[in-house]
């Protein structure tokens, strides 16, 4: 998570990028009650039944929703931090969460694990009922304790582990020399069942200097990082057979500025240590990375920017990136996404500041939400987790992170905690998850300019993601342009209905043999008089998207809508 000084670049609307705080990840000792969450539920279950769309905003007409719990089996939507705001993550279609476990906390001294770290002030297993909700756990484990640490005396947690380098194991037995080692079997062991998902470490590409040191969480090199996961995936495995290791959540990003565009030094040094060490690229099972504010940058950063992209690490996706380092058929998890608004109310942070530029509307964060999830899933990654599910707490938050509003009860479901992104985020769930196949198409634009240089999806005028489950057939659609679009499509189902982003719907009739929707504008322009803008005419969030869902539909029935095609 970062918010660092904006190194803008071809394909990313030219937005900025965001740090670790560790002040956030730090308090995960939970001091509210776990109890009661099926009464929590039960109450907000009705509430969400009558929600009403935000007033001015809706396009059509308030609609029901319903609390989602269970929606995506397939396992792609995933909520960070859902368990701090329990009744709004069962009831938000996530199947995962991600759990910052804190190596320096889970075991302070040497010895047996806290057992305290996942309890609550009444002594319940917070993990246990999460999991027991139907929410899987991926743990992301960082943060070396000061009597574990190779070099004592640095920022908390940033240590290489002492002993990283000794066998993990000595005559079958684990070795407490390697510090690390013997840490992630206790650990994998211990939870397993309830953890079996380990993202090894948190952006360890941020620099213990420059500007955003204070977001540093390690201070080693990437050939120390490939020995982490490499331990961190033998002992683990070790205790667990089942367990899958996950790559440090990357800033790519953070990484690219650091050369100035032309690069990623970091992931090149940790490729380079893959490919030369004899279990290379076998001691993780998936790659993760964070990204923020711009959903064409999920597309790119899988499949790689326009070729004439202006900084030249851009032309490359990490598909193409992966596949160098002998992992090319290993998932991609995006283990961190969102776009950050600045126009709530809440203590400690002014709506009336925009912080210039790099924040967004919360009507423009739902927008996001859909968008963000559809070019994401028709990109190919595995899953998709958004972060998080509530703000971090009062007073003074760095960012207005959440689905939801803070609040110290996690049990609290109080509707008017919830922002329109969660509704979206809802919307998403059920309409993108579990799909059988789903596919992106795009509407070019004449790009006479060449603004792909500095905007890789310039020509994208027209976004429509299709997901197919069973007979059921959904379009989401927005718009990229300053001006609105119309979009006709052939019916094949025997039914059809239009929902906006907060839900609300209505039956559509064909109309000269053809379903009509009319998309809004695109408005959300990055402008700024120091860092530079975006092309003109170029929107890193587009105009409020619409679901238009079918039933009925064959599996087998073509899309054919004039003007798009395949991305």
């Amino acid at each position: 998570m970062r918010m660092a000084t904006p190194s803008f670049s071809s394909t990313r609307g030219s937005t900025p990028q965001r740090g670790p705080r560790l002040r956030r990840r730090d308090a995960h000792r939970l001091t509210a009650s776990a109890g009661a969450l099926a009464g929590g539920l039960a109450g907000l279950a009705p509430v969400l039944g009558g929600l009403s769309p935000v007033a001015g905003a809706a396009l059509l007409g308030p609609a029901p929703l319903v609390p989602l719990a269970a929606v995506d089996a397939a396992g792609a939507f995933g909520l960070n931090e859902s368990f701090r705001a329990a009744p709004f993550g069962q009831a938000s279609g996530a199947s995962w969460t991600r759990w910052t476990v804190q190596w320096f906390n889970v075991q302070p001294q040497p010895g047996d694990l806290n057992v305290h770290y996942f309890r609550d002030d009444r002594g319940q297993n917070t993990l246990e009922e999460t999991v027991r909700g139907g929410t899987k756990v991926a743990a992301m484990v960082l943060g070396t304790p000061e009597w574990a640490a190779e070099t004592p005396g640095l920022k908390t947690g940033t240590s290489v582990p002492r002993g990283l380098y000794a066998p993990v194991f000595i005559d079958g037995q684990v070795n407490p020399e390697n510090t690390w080692g013997a840490f992630m079997y206790q650990l994998a062991g211990s939870y397993k069942g309830l953890m079996d998902v380990f993202e090894i470490w948190n952006e360890p590409e941020i620099p213990a200097t420059g500007s955003a040191a204070i977001y540093s969480t390690w201070s080693g090199s990437p050939e120390q990082y490939y020995q982490l996961l490499k331990v961190a995936s033998v002992a683990a495995r070790a205790a667990n057979p089942d367990v899958k290791i996950v790559t440090a959540p990357y800033s790519y990003f953070k990484d690219k500025e650091e050369a100035k565009g032309s690069a990623v030094p970091w992931f090149d040094a940790f490729a380079g240590a893959v490919r030369a060490d004899p279990m290379g690229a076998s001691v993780f099972d998936v790659f993760a990375l964070n990204l923020y504010r711009n959903a064409h940058d999920l597309w790119d950063r899988m499949h790689g920017g326009a070729p004439q992209a202006t900084e030249q690490a851009d032309r490359t996706g990490f598909r193409e990136r992966l596949q160098s380092i002998g992992a090319g058929d290993k998932p991609v998890w995006l283990t961190e996404i969102n776009s950050m608004p600045y126009d709530d109310e809440v203590p400690g942070w002014s709506p009336v500041v925009k912080y210039d530029f790099f924040r967004i509307t919360m009507e423009e964060q739902a927008s996001y939400v859909l968008q963000a999830y559809a070019v994401a899933l028709t990109a190919g990654y595995e899953r998709v987790f958004f972060q998080a599910a509530q703000d971090d707490a009062y007073p003074v938050p760095d960012e207005l992170w959440g689905l939801v509003r803070y609040d110290a009860d996690r049990r609290n479901a109080d509707p008017s905690r919830i922002r329109p992104a969660y509704v979206a985020y809802q919307l998403a769930a059920k309409y993108m998850g579990n799909a059988d196949w789903s596919r992106l198409y795009v509407k070019t634009r004449p790009d006479p300019r060449n603004q792909k240089q500095y905007a890789s999806r310039f020509d994208w005028a027209g976004h429509m993601a299709v997901f197919q489950k069973g007979a059921q057939r959904t379009y989401v659609l927005w718009n990229g342009t300053e001006q609105p679009m119309n979009v006709d499509l052939p019916p094949w189902g025997v039914e059809a209905k239009v929902v906006d982003k907060h839900g609300s719907e209505a039956p559509l009739a064909p109309s000269g043999g053809r379903l009509t929707v009319t998309l809004p504008a695109a408005t959300t322009h990055f402008q700024h008089p120091v860092f530079g803008s975006d092309p003109q005419g170029y929107f890193y969030v587009g105009g409020a998207p619409l679901l238009l869902v079918e039933e009925g539909v064959p599996g087998d029935a073509p899309v054919e809508v004039p003007g798009f095609a395949p991305a």
